[in-house]
């Protein structure tokens, strides 16, 4: 997405912020026990629409056997992740984003880590309808995976933090404008990294008529009804779930100014959230040990610590 380098003023909301952490050194991963301890069921589709198929993997902790069936999963149920990657809408893929996904791993959890489809042939509608039968698959393969879907969470960067607070959040029988497929089951909670939350606010801020112009022309409806609808400010309700975000407070590409009155809302609005800004950051550029405090965060906000 396009790069603006004027920030709006940070203003306030209730955040945990990281000062002055230092980025030398590095917590190791234990990537033995992973090795040990995960298997992977690789390009499974999901869906398939009329021009292309969808496709997921899925990491899920099991017992290698070394002999056919070569892995006994592992019968006790665990929480599930499902990752939406980033790209502002138009490029990347699940594959590229593999490295977030090994503190979930190393924690235990399950991971679907999923594409969709971008916005060459489509609109954001069908991007968001994409991760939405993603969840309900989750939802549909429980008992193979053990999947606890009483503990299902969504996490994604950038445009897919923007589409993991949207699935999460948005309920298809409130909506005026038809089109949006219905979620199963519940989210427990949501893990944005730096995702866009006001999509008339964030084009403004891009001021990028190129991109404007990709992002609304295939929507054939109202213009306005549109941006409104893929807009997650516009979405807290009382059945929101619990929201973290993670967003550098020199963020050239999402103005932290987004999260600040996101936050300031679901605060408004009782719902239980929580800001870590990342004091002298961009767009994701965070070391090794900031990264050991975010996840630690998490993992507090969510009671997993």
């Amino acid at each position: 997405m396009p790069l603006k380098k004027n920030l709006v003023s940070l203003g306030h909301a209730t955040c945990t912020v990281l000062l002055l952490i230092s980025c030398n050194g590095m917590k190791k991963t234990n990537v033995f026990t992973i090795m040990e301890g995960i298997s992977i069921a690789s390009n499974v589709t999901y869906k398939t629409t009329s021009s292309k198929s969808l496709q997921l993997d899925v990491y899920y902790p099991a017992k290698k056997l070394g002999k056919e069936p070569w892995d006994k999963i592992s019968e006790e149920k665990k929480p599930v992740l499902i990752y939406i990657h980033g790209g502002g809408w138009v490029e990347g893929d699940r594959t590229s984003r593999f490295l977030g996904l090994l503190p979930y791993l190393e924690k235990g959890w399950c991971v679907v880590n999923i594409d969709y489809r971008l916005l060459d042939n489509s609109h954001l509608v069908e991007s968001l309808n994409d991760c939405l039968d993603a969840i309900n698959w989750v939802n549909e393969n429980s008992t193979k995976y053990k999947f606890d879907t009483e503990q299902l969470y969504l996490s994604g960067e950038s445009a897919g933090g923007h589409l993991a607070l949207l699935a999460g959040m948005i309920d298809a029988n409130q909506l005026e404008v038809a089109g949006v497929h219905n979620r199963k089951g519940k989210i427990k909670g949501i893990i944005n990294w730096y995702g866009i939350t006001h999509m008339e606010r964030a084009l403004e801020f891009w001021n990028d008529s190129t991109y404007t112009k990709l992002i609304v022309d295939q929507w054939k409806g109202a213009k306005a009804d549109y941006l409104k609808m893929v807009s997650p400010i516009e979405h807290i309700s009382s059945d929101t779930p619990p929201i973290i975000s993670i967003h550098g407070d020199e963020d050239e590409n999402v103005e932290i100014g987004q999260a600040i009155a996101f936050h300031n809302r679901l605060e408004l609005k009782g719902i239980r959230n929580e800001l870590i800004k990342i004091r002298g950051k961009k767009h994701g550029d965070f070391c090794s040990k900031e990264l050991e405090h975010i996840f630690n965060d998490i993992w507090r906000f969510y009671g997993m610590d």
